[in-house]
């Protein structure tokens, strides 16, 4: 079985190097993102250097499967299921460590969200297994979310302070994952930030449709005709003020039934209006937020669709859409929990109340394994 190399604890107080793993796993139910991150404060900034990224896919394994199952069982069914998936994405990190030679400092684990409703009070993130991460050599950092949910906020998007701090060329950062998101400082020096509608995981689920894990380039929605989507822009979330954040439960029980009566017979023309859609909720939703223009940065799964990056062009002209490049494009969300994880064993904040909302800004987490083992 592979191991994480033994190497000394490092000093989080001091100004790194720092070799952190930022593990993600999406709404879009795509794979695990591997990210291999040095973190370097340089003149008060912190510098981010990618050493390694994978993304160990979910297709051809159980893992899509699972996950959906601990989407509908809140019992022991979920738990074996996140006992299993924690044990499975440690030898995933532990594998990718070895083979890339990082000797990290810490992981940064984010786990697999079943449940998210913060209206309620509630956010689940499975694969946090205090038992089986006590016995890591080096501190696994994880359970993001659920303190921003208890303090009243939304415990979603967590990039932002990632984007301010580690992108601040970039006038608003812009992930197209599960679902899509945003963040930005605003006139008062503020980050402000909220998902602003769904995307990749209504696309992947139409492509299915076709025998396809996603649509490549978006080759099948340039091929369809767009069908008026005016009933889904009248869908009460996309006018609500931010901050705010999305769930699987919303897609279910209120943007689907309402697709479901505009969608068009073929499927062609069902990827494009979902196209076209997501489009129009990344025009509003920051034109509506009052986000700055300028330069975008783009990343995330859907960055890689062409034709759907041509209909946010489109439809938001006043900013300048840049596509990540490289690793970046698709491994900032990991990433950015990498960051995270940073911040929590520095002690210093790493969720704010600007963007996230709720009773006060947050150092979130949960350190499973406090220190290093040598």
């Amino acid at each position: 079985m592979p191991h994480l190399c033994l190497v000394h604890p490092p000093n989080w107080n001091q100004n790194g190097p720092f070799r952190i793993i930022g593990a993600m796993s999406g709404t879009s139910l795509d794979g695990l993102d591997l990210c291999g991150v040095e973190f370097r404060k340089e003149s008060a900034r912190w510098n981010a250097h990618i050493l390694a990224f994978e993304t160990i896919p979910y297709p051809g394994t159980p893992w899509g499967e699972r996950l959906r199952e601990a989407y509908r069982d809140q019992g022991s069914l979920r738990q074996q299921v996140s006992l299993d998936f924690a044990a499975w994405c440690q030898i995933q990190w532990l594998d990718f460590n070895q083979r890339h030679k990082l000797s990290c400092h810490a992981i940064a684990h984010h786990g697999h969200t079943v449940e998210h409703d913060p209206a309620r009070g509630i956010t689940v993130q499975i694969g946090h297994e205090s038992a089986l991460f006590a016995s890591s050599p080096v501190p696994v950092v994880g359970d993001f979310r659920s303190a921003s949910v208890a303090r009243g906020g939304q415990g979603a998007p967590l990039v932002p302070i990632a984007d301010r701090d580690l992108f601040s060329e970039f006038d608003v950062c812009v992930n197209l994952g599960g679902f899509s998101n945003a963040s930005w400082t605003d006139s008062d020096g503020m980050r402000r930030a909220g998902d602003l509608g769904p995307c990749n995981g209504l696309l992947n689920d139409l492509a299915s449709e076709l025998g396809l894990d996603f649509d490549p380039d978006g080759m099948q929605a340039a091929q369809g005709s767009a069908a008026d989507d005016t009933r889904l822009c009248a869908i009460e979330y996309y006018h609500k003020p931010f901050p705010k954040s999305l769930g699987r439960e919303w897609m279910e029980r209120v943007f689907m039934p309402e697709f479901a009566a505009i969608r068009p017979t073929s499927t062609q023309d069902a990827l494009a209006t979902a196209a076209e859609h997501i489009a129009w909720t990344l025009a509003r939703g920051l034109r509506s937020a009052g986000a700055p223009p300028g330069r975008v940065l783009l990343s995330g799964g859907g960055a890689l669709n062409a034709d759907l990056v041509r209909r946010i062009a489109n439809q938001a002209p006043e900013w300048a859409w840049q596509v990540a490049n490289g690793e970046l494009l698709q491994a900032k969300e990991a990433l950015a929990f990498a960051y995270l994880g940073l911040l929590k064993l520095r002690g210093e904040p790493n969720v704010l109340q600007s963007y996230a909302g709720g009773s006060a800004d947050g150092c979130d987490g949960i350190v499973f394994s406090s220190v290093s083992k040598i």
